[in-house]
Parts: structure tokens; C-alpha cells; sequence
């Protein structure tokens, strides 16, 4: 009677370590797809801003057209950055890229104000600056809330036993992080000499 007593006893040990095991799971894959679908919905608010932005600059290089013609090297590596950001389509990481490289391709053109005091009084081309400058806070804005919320699926993805369970769910840390452009890193070289 006392062998079937530790018997029963085992088993409701064991019965109660696989709930609490299969409730552990439950909890912590659940809070793995609303943390995956939170960063993906995240990413359509930054894609908005940048579908924006993209909507922006065949007007604002029609506008500029006709000031500087002979800035065809800064119009023309604005329209591959911004077809390479259309050809990545919904590949985060290749639109990310994408994205940088239009970044970098619109700085010059914002630039050419300075060079062409009759582009800058123009209103079209005001209008268009302007918004695409608000464009770009916007974007800015919501690559921060991005990468914060695929931050924290980084975290709960790595954090023990969820990165136990993450791996067998199936779900895996992302790095899809929006990246400041490299040639930032290096100083400018300033001669007075000239």
C-alpha cells in the first residue's frame, strides 16, 4: 500500500512539473508572437513615413530640374537609391540598406540650396523641402520607436528560459536594426590653408 502511495505520488510530482512546463511554454510563446507582431507593426509605421518620403521626391527633383542641370550625378543617385528602396520591398534588412542609401543620396540634394540662390527662393521647392524635412523627422521618430520594440523582442528572445523556448517555437533574435551611416564615423578634414 505505501509503494502505491510514492507511486501516486511521483506521478502527481511529474503531472505537475509537465503543466508547469507546458504553461511556461504557453505564457512565454504567446508574449513571442504579440513582441513579433509589435515589431513588425512598428516596421509598417517606419515604411509609411518612408513611403512618404518616397512619394516626396519625384516632385522635388522635377522642381530642382530645372535650377541645376548640371547636378545630373546627384539627381541620378537619387533615383537608384530611391528604385533600389522599391526593389527591396517587404525584405526588412534589404529595405533598411535600401533606405540608408537614400538617405545618404538626399543630403547633397538639400545641399544645392546653397548653391542655386534661385532654387532656394523658389516655392515649390520650399514646399517640398519642408515636408520632406518633416518627413524625415517623422521617419526618424518612429526608426527610434522600431528599434526600441525590436529591442525589447531581442531581449525576451535571449533571456533564459524564454531563449529556451524561443528556439523551439521557432523564433530567433533579429538584427534588423536601423544603422547610422558608416562614412559618419570618420571626421572631416578641414583645411584653412586654401
Amino acid at each position: 500500500m505505501k509503494g502505491l502511495w510514492v507511486g501516486l505520488g511521483l506521478i502527481g510530482v511529474v503531472l505537475l512539473v509537465v503543466l508547469f512546463a507546458g504553461g511556461s511554454y504557453i505564457s512565454a510563446k504567446n508574449t513571442l508572437v504579440q513582441k513579433n507582431e509589435d515589431v513588425d507593426a512598428a516596421y509598417a509605421q517606419v515604411n509609411v513615413q518612408q513611403q512618404r518620403r518616397l512619394d516626396l521626391i519625384p516632385n522635388l527633383v522635377a522642381s530642382v530640374k530645372g535650377y541645376v542641370a548640371e547636378e545630373t550625378a546627384v539627381l541620378t543617385n537619387i533615383a537608384n537609391a530611391r528604385a533600389g528602396v522599391i526593389a527591396a520591398g517587404g525584405d526588412h534588412a534589404a529595405s533598411i540598406q535600401a533606405n540608408s542609401r537614400l538617405d545618404v543620396a538626399l543630403s547633397p540634394l538639400l545641399r544645392l540650396q546653397e548653391a542655386y540662390p534661385n532654387l532656394k527662393s523658389d516655392a515649390q521647392f520650399k514646399t517640398l523641402t519642408d515636408e520632406l524635412a518633416g518627413t524625415e523627422n517623422r521617419i526618424a521618430v518612429e526608426r527610434r520607436r522600431y528599434d526600441n520594440t525590436l529591442r525589447d523582442y531581442n531581449t525576451y528572445v535571449r533571456q533564459f528560459p524564454q531563449s529556451f523556448w524561443a528556439g523551439i517555437a521557432g523564433f530567433h533574435y533579429r538584427d534588423e536594426y536601423f544603422k547610422g551611416d558608416p562614412s559618419n564615423a570618420v571626421a572631416p578634414k578641414v583645411d584653412f590653408g586654401k
